[in-house]
């Protein structure tokens, strides 16, 4: 909660005019520093871009043939807006979809299905390290054996570090690749 207490300002910051005397300050400062930054803009899930993921992606000016994300990822829950992964740092790939979803529980609206495997999906590739995510929170490691036959991996989700809404992505416990999906994540257009 945001404190408005004059008590607890420091004492270098304390009116000059005398310790009896009130501090007037412009209408509207308090609520503006209170508010949340996820107000002040535009976010659109990958459904509303006509173009889908085309929309969403811009050319790696280093590498041909590479498309990053154009814009910050954000949270998809209504009303959170953490910024997950800023522009530029992610790499589109078009790849098999994983089973994230637990099939005995009902999917977050704010998630959208994927696709169910082997079928593919549009993932943002991340690496070499997850410090390269502006926010994101990690489960713990789960036993996944997919679909397909082979052996069985250790991966953890990836999960909203402000509002723990998941599974958003995965990786591979101890791996240097982080798949975080293009639809289960919003685009900070403003």
């Amino acid at each position: 909660m945001c404190e408005t207490s004059q008590s607890k300002q420091p004492a270098e910051l304390a009116p000059a005019t005398g310790p009896d005397q009130s501090v007037s300050l412009p209408p509207g400062l308090i609520e503006a520093l209170c508010r949340p930054s996820a107000q002040n803009s535009v976010t659109r899930s990958l459904q509303d871009f006509d173009n889908g993921v085309m929309d969403v992606c811009s050319t790696d000016v280093t590498k041909q043939g590479v498309l990053k994300n154009k814009y910050d990822l954000t949270c998809p829950r209504t009303g959170c807006g953490c910024v997950i992964l800023k522009h530029n740092v992610g790499m589109w790939v078009e790849g098999a979809s994983v089973g994230m979803d637990d099939p005995n529980r009902t999917l977050h609206p704010d998630l959208t299905p994927l696709p169910v495997p082997p079928a593919t999906t549009h993932w943002w590739l991340i690496t070499p390290s997850p410090m390269e995510f502006e926010n994101i929170g990690f489960t713990r490691a789960v036993q996944f054996s997919s679909e397909t036959p082979g052996p069985t991996r250790t991966l953890k989700w990836f999960i909203c570090a402000e509002c723990d809404l998941g599974p958003l992505g995965w990786t591979e416990e101890g791996g240097k690749e982080f798949w975080l999906a293009c639809s289960r994540v919003r685009y900070k257009v403003q």
